[in-house]
């Protein structure tokens, strides 16, 4: 009867950890970006990169930035240039939309994965499932910064979040490399 009970636990706790399993994957965050047609404090429209429209609630914390600097749903005018953060478990809602003004800096050829190697000039990721690994060339110039702190590429180390900024004309010359260490609510990775 014991063994029978024994069973019974490890069944339930074996269940228990595949549910938590799949819970996080579905909690894994989604970028996209586009344009704001119009917004208050409770929803975002915006039309996508190929002008389709759309919208998303905005989370009751949802953070709203403007050029990197915090601001209001109506700091965001029609027209903006946006990238809305969404969980995947509910893509409707919106976690976070940063705006660009002004700032030259807005990644429109990014890419999300993770850290396999650095050294030197030289930079290999994973994408954003960690399956296909990809070599970037560091720019004599790239900012590097790790939750949200300016770092060297040195600090950033195997197996850490990262974003990839690219020059527009060489998607394999990252400009900038954003990581997350500790600070998971630093980035939208």
């Amino acid at each position: 009867m014991s063994f029978r009970m024994f069973s019974v636990a490890t069944l339930a706790l074996a269940m228990l950890a595949g549910a938590t399993a799949l819970a996080a994957k579905d909690a894994e965050p989604n970028t996209h970006d586009g344009k704001v047609v119009s917004i208050t404090s409770e929803k975002l429209v915006m039309t996508s990169k190929d002008g389709q429209e759309h919208s998303h609630a905005l989370a009751a914390d949802a953070k709203l930035t403007l050029d990197g600097k915090a601001c209001k749903a109506a700091d965001l005018k029609a027209g903006t240039r946006i990238r809305v953060t969404t969980v995947d478990a509910d893509k409707g809602v919106a976690n976070r939309v940063e705006g660009l003004d002004k700032n030259p800096e807005f990644a429109s050829n990014r890419q999300d994965g993770k850290v396999v190697s650095i050294t030197g000039t030289k930079l290999v990721m994973t994408g954003k499932l960690g399956k296909e690994e990809h070599t970037c060339t560091l720019s004599a110039d790239v900012k590097v910064t790790c939750d949200g702190k300016v770092c060297k590429s040195s600090d950033l180390k195997p197996g850490m979040k990262i974003r990839v900024t690219s020059e527009s004309n060489d998607p394999h010359a990252a400009v900038r490399i954003e990581a997350i260490d500790k600070n998971l609510d630093f980035a939208s990775l």
